[in-house]
């Protein structure tokens, strides 16, 4: 008895204690306190973020909510996209324009970080773009045309993303130098010399080697011996490396390039890690150093199994490690085709312009070397190697046909799509003079009778009656209370075509928005598309569909899959 009074007098003295604690690592601010310094992607992380997610729903706190789902964003590496697409549905039903924009910002950058979908990134950098405009928030403004500028440049819009690293050279430049909290001068400096190294590597893209030269100088000369801009600093040695190697300064440029490399590996920058082999590849080649070379490039390999990533820059490495085990070691040579194959496979998708140029530079000397073999060979392999050269030129002639259709299809595709972005995808009436007098018509409907149509035929686009197959001109008119003839001039001098054109004009346009608004129709056939709308036949719906959107239906499902990187 006495023990339990004993723990009872303790229990009261310190229960104060023990529940003041507990009601303090119940805030917002010491949850996040549990994770908030963790690594990006540390998975450790999220039960702490889900427990923040939790508390922010039940509180319907909604600004915490959005927090709570860039938390995830950030730690959760399995799911990040939609974690970033609930921060996003936030957002726009909650929060402002710049809630909004860095949103869609940090979902980009996922798609083009974490998975190289590169056209899917630039599409969110683009919506970011949208709703930062005009914001106070410049820093984040100028964040979103920075990472513009780095999928334009990957894709081989130089130009376009060398005016986007302008703007940032000069805004970050300008604020940097301001007196500003020391944390937001780091964020601005960095900002800075990223932007600058973006241009040096452009302008060396662009062969503007001179303007390339000045601006590697000065980036290395402001990030020399600063421990915070180090790997800045790096890059920039690296870009230093790379123009004396084409100076032919091999010594030095080796020296610069294997300094600039640990860091940029620490930092796990593979993509810049694999250009650093590729020279280094380079110089071993030119000193002729074989087995230095091989080891380069194939650290280059490495990479690209590893994250089925490669850069342009660095293609030539295959080819190079083709030739030499073509003679010695026929499993390698295979193994190292099949990876230039994939490799290329790649290329071509992501990158469209620097595609065609290695295509023709590979092209043009695999040409010259046919033409030497031939010339050495005797009659018979010279017949066999015009037949593969008309073979190649029958196939080359394919894929132009190929290619030129596909252009097209992707054109009236785009034409469409921004159609429907800016609303003028729909049935609507013809903008009257209001100063035309009925007696300039060829029919004399009363502006009582016009309005009472417009409003009826206005509730049937809006129900939906359209949908019901059999429908005649006879039969609305009589829904609507109204007569035929009334009806036909109605649709022809409000809607500017005939019944059968209006009728088509409203199922395709009705189920051109299914598909464009709900993926589930995307997997649909084309009969079950055509019932959707209330038309009888497939190849009435395709030709409806063709005659227009100016697209096969079938092959804008194909468009708009890939747009949305569905298979």
């Amino acid at each position: 008895m006495k023990k339990l009074i004993s723990f009872l007098f303790l229990f009261s003295a310190f229960s104060h204690l023990l529940f003041s604690q507990q009601k303090k690592a119940g805030t917002f601010s010491d949850i996040r306190k549990n994770y908030e310094k963790m690594a990006i992607d540390d998975m450790d992380a999220m039960p702490y973020v889900k427990k923040y997610i939790q508390k922010a729903k039940r509180e319907n706190n909604l600004p915490k909510l959005i927090q709570g789902y860039r938390d995830g964003r950030q730690f959760d590496h399995r799911n990040k996209i939609r974690y970033a697409d609930s921060a996003i549905a936030v957002s726009l039903k909650y929060g402002t324009n710049d809630d909004i924009s860095k949103d869609h910002l940090s979902k980009g950058i996922i798609y083009y970080f974490y998975q190289k979908k590169y056209k899917l990134a630039l599409d969110q950098y683009l919506k970011a773009y949208a709703y930062s405009k005009g914001s106070a928030d410049q820093y984040h403004y100028h964040k979103v045309l920075y990472h513009l500028g780095i999928v334009k440049e990957h894709l081989g819009y130089y130009d376009e993303a060398l005016e986007h690293f302008q703007h940032c050279v000069t805004f970050y430049q300008l604020q940097s130098n301001q007196n500003l909290h020391i944390n937001e001068q780091f964020n601005y400096k960095k900002a800075y010399f990223n932007s600058l190294h973006q241009m040096t590597v452009i302008n060396r893209y662009l062969k503007n080697f001179t303007k390339s030269d000045s601006l590697r100088q000065l980036g290395y000369k402001l990030t020399l011996k600063d421990d915070d801009f180090s790997l800045e600093n790096s890059y920039f040695l690296k870009c230093i490396g790379i123009s004396k190697f084409h100076k032919k300064e091999y010594t030095v440029a080796k020296k610069d390039l294997e300094s600039a490399l640990p860091v940029i590996v620490k930092r796990n920058d593979f993509a810049w890690a694999s250009v650093i082999y590729y020279y280094l590849g380079k110089i071993s080649q030119a000193q002729h150093d074989i087995d230095r070379a091989i080891h380069y490039y194939s650290e280059i390999d490495s990479i690209f199994k590893k994250y089925e990533y490669i850069v342009p820059e660095v293609y030539g490495s295959y080819n190079y490690l083709i030739e030499y085990y073509r003679n010695n070691n026929v499993n390698k040579q295979l193994y190292y085709t099949n990876q230039l194959l994939k490799a290329d496979s790649l290329i071509t998708k992501d990158y469209p312009y620097l595609s065609s140029k290695l295509h023709q530079d590979y092209d043009r000397k695999t040409l010259i070397e046919q033409k030497d073999d031939m010339e050495k060979a005797n009659k018979r392999k010279m017949r066999f190697a015009k037949l593969l050269i008309l073979s190649g030129a029958i196939v080359l002639v394919f894929f132009v046909i190929r290619y030129v259709q596909d252009s097209k299809i992707k054109k009236q595709y785009d034409l469409l799509q921004k159609r429907i972005s800016e609303g003028t995808y729909h049935v609507s009436d013809i903008i009257q003079d209001e100063a035309a007098e009925y007696t300039a018509r060829k029919t004399f409907l009363t502006p009582e009778m016009t309005l009472e149509i417009r409003e009826k035929l206005a509730k049937f686009e809006q129900e939906l009656q359209f949908k019901k197959k059999g429908l005649t001109q006879k039969s609305i008119a009589r829904k609507l209370g109204t007569n035929s003839h009334y009806l036909s001039v109605y649709i022809n001098e409000n809607k500017g075509m005939n019944f059968n054109k209006y009728m088509a004009e409203l199922r395709i346009n009705y189920i051109t928005h299914l598909l464009n608004t709900n993926n589930k129709y995307l997997n649909y056939r084309i009969e079950a598309l055509a019932e959707e709308c209330g038309i009888a036949a497939r190849q009435n719906f395709s030709n409806l569909f063709f005659e227009i959107n100016g697209i096969r239906p079938t092959d804008y499902i194909k468009k708009r899959k890939e747009e949305l990187g569905i298979s």
